[in-house]
């Protein structure tokens, strides 16, 4: 079934958000729009009030420029309504543009003349500089300059009219104070970044996937934030003898960060070779010269001061990552797990803010993974005397009676004989209650210890199932699963859950001799679906949602929905994530 763009199920797909370098942050809605709206209308106010009581040069266009700056105050209300009745959005990259270029034609209206609107182009600077960050300032501030000399230039009718001298203090003062403006909002919008990211690491990803999931999610975090290349955590945990597994994000591969690889020791050894309270960064200076000085450089966590570091131990880790810039920091669990963090890129550089923030990561990301290994401690224990309640109940109140029942067939058999036409019928049942009793005995066994089912395994689960109701009741299952061998355990024990509850649902609900079962691996999400041929006199299935399997679902972070599609097969269909 093709899930394209009007389909509805595209609308579970939910990925887990992307923190970019570029485009829309985060951090942006964290901009008071308000004030920034407000400002807008006092900017274009005070202008039509100057330019009303003290016209602008050239006088012959001072009517056009009250005319202008009328419409813009008109623009500027309009603005404002607009963004009141939406709960005051963030605003566009489009809404400061739209300044610049409206107070660059205000310039352009004085002939160059008059700087007073030049200094009305600071206030797109200030928008742009705090909402996006320092580049988007610096281009603000760039653009209206160069435009700014240029309308001087042109109406210059004689070099002696182009007053060099107060262009050059103009432009200068339009530069240092939009540097300034760029470098304070953009290292500010650059500090709510980080506290969003934070804030997204603290907060753990599903716990009932396990602490590898949030070692996966908070690694790709940190990747997508900064658009490295790869986000590769090493850890030795303390055991006899030791240990070593790596956890590894990277753009293209994301589904595999959540899934630890075992290396040897040597390897270890090689990742781990800094000291553990050693935080560094390092650029190749084949790329630019000035990195031979000041490409790289380390720092003491522990003692919070510089520290010495060989660059040629700097370019044997960049070469081990295959990369031309890294920063790492070391990592710290409980019960003797350590390890070190290291981020990599392409493109760009790093520095001493970088180590410090990912020295933050790295805490908060161990916290959180401890707090991970708590809550699973807590629900393993909670769980277990729940199980074994369960177990003790289905055997008194379930299996019991099933044997009952077996013990009163297996009489009937013998008094019908074996010539009796009904022998065969009752021999069937027979089999069957002797068959439920066993799956029964297992599953109560299989919930005291709850062994998670091995996600390569879970194909194996679902054709058995499907063979059973092949067997016992004429029901051909299509079974087609398609995930990663990979796939956590609990995980898929939740899949072949629903996989049953859906299975049971096509048995005891419809009439149906024909379904099927697909799971599908999708980055990074998991789709469920179970169907079956339906009986086109039927209405209203599309509208009932199986409450187990919804409920389940839920409980994963996922949704569930009904589809009937154009080839007559009713489908549930479970999203996921992973």
């Amino acid at each position: 079934m093709s899930l394209g763009k009007t389909h509805p199920l595209s609308a579970l797909y939910q990925p887990l958000p992307r923190i970019a370098s570029t485009g829309e942050f985060p951090g942006i809605e964290m901009v008071d729009a308000r004030m920034l709206a407000v400002m807008r209308c006092v900017l274009a106010l005070s202008g039509l009030f100057a330019s009303s009581f003290h016209p602008i040069e050239p006088t012959r266009l001072a009517g056009l420029t009250s005319v202008s700056l009328a419409l813009y105050c008109l623009y500027s209300v309009v603005l404002v309504a607009i963004w009141w009745r939406a709960d005051w959005p963030p605003p566009g990259r489009a809404v400061h543009w739209a300044d610049v270029l409206f107070y660059g034609y205000l310039v352009a209206l004085g002939e160059g003349t008059s700087s007073i609107f030049l200094y009305f182009l600071l206030f797109p600077v200030l928008v742009a500089s705090f909402s996006r960050g320092f580049r988007e300032g610096i281009s603000v501030t760039l653009v209206p300059l160069a435009l700014f000399v240029t309308v001087r230039a042109a109406f210059a009718q004689s070099l002696s009219d182009f007053h060099f001298n107060r262009t050059v203090t103009d432009a200068v003062f339009f530069l240092v104070f939009g540097y300034i403006l760029a470098h304070v909002g953009g290292y500010e919008h650059l500090l709510k970044r980080r506290l969003s990211l934070l804030r997204e690491i603290n907060n753990p990803w599903h716990p009932r996937f396990g602490a590898n999931s949030a070692i996966g999610s908070n690694l790709q975090r940190l990747l997508d934030f900064y658009d490295g290349s790869s986000c590769t955590l090493v850890l030795a945990r303390a055991s006899t003898p030791p240990s070593y597994v790596m956890y590894r994000a990277e753009p293209h591969e994301r589904d595999q960060a959540a899934v630890p690889i075992p290396i040897v020791e040597s390897a270890a050894e090689a990742l781990l070779r800094l000291p553990e309270t050693l935080g560094a960064f390092y650029s190749d200076p084949a790329n630019v010269w000035t990195e031979t000085f000041f490409g790289h450089a380390a720092y003491d966590l522990e003692m919070q001061m510089p520290t010495e570091i060989s660059r040629h131990e700097c370019r044997a880790l960049a070469t081990l990552f295959d990369t031309h810039a890294f920063v790492t920091v070391p990592y710290m669990q409980r019960e003797g797990v350590s390890g070190r963090l290291f981020l990599t890129r392409e493109h760009g550089r790093f520095d001493q803010s970088d180590i410090s923030f990912l020295a933050q990561v790295s805490v908060v990301t161990a916290a959180s993974v401890e707090n991970m290994h708590l809550m699973e401690e807590f629900m393993s224990s909670a769980a277990a005397r729940e199980r074994a309640r369960i177990s003790r109940d289905l055997h008194d109140t379930t299996i019991q009676p099933y044997i009952g029942l077996k013990l009163a067939l297996d009489a009937l058999q013998r008094e019908a004989g074996g010539s009796n036409p009904i022998s065969l019928q009752i021999a069937e049942l027979v089999h069957m209650t002797s068959t439920t009793i066993r799956e029964l005995r297992e599953y109560t066994e299989t919930l005291k210890s709850d062994p998670p089912i091995p996600g390569d395994l879970l194909v194996e689960a679902v054709r058995k199932q499907a063979d059973r109701l092949k067997r016992f009741y004429g029901i051909d299952i299509d079974a087609r699963i398609d995930v990663s061998p990979h796939i956590s355990g609990r995980i898929a024990a939740e899949v072949l859950q629903m996989i049953s509850e859906g299975l049971s649902n096509v048995l005891r609900h419809t009439s149906a001799k024909k379904a099927f079962v697909s799971v599908h691996g999708r980055d990074p999400n998991l789709l469920v679906q179970i169907g079956n041929e339906a009986d086109h006199r039927l209405t209203g299935a599309e509208k009932f949602v199986p409450k187990s399997i919804h409920e389940r679902a839920q409980a994963l972070g996922g949704q569930a929905l009904v589809d009937r599609r154009d080839d007559g097969y009713t489908v549930v269909s479970v999203m996921i994530p992973t």
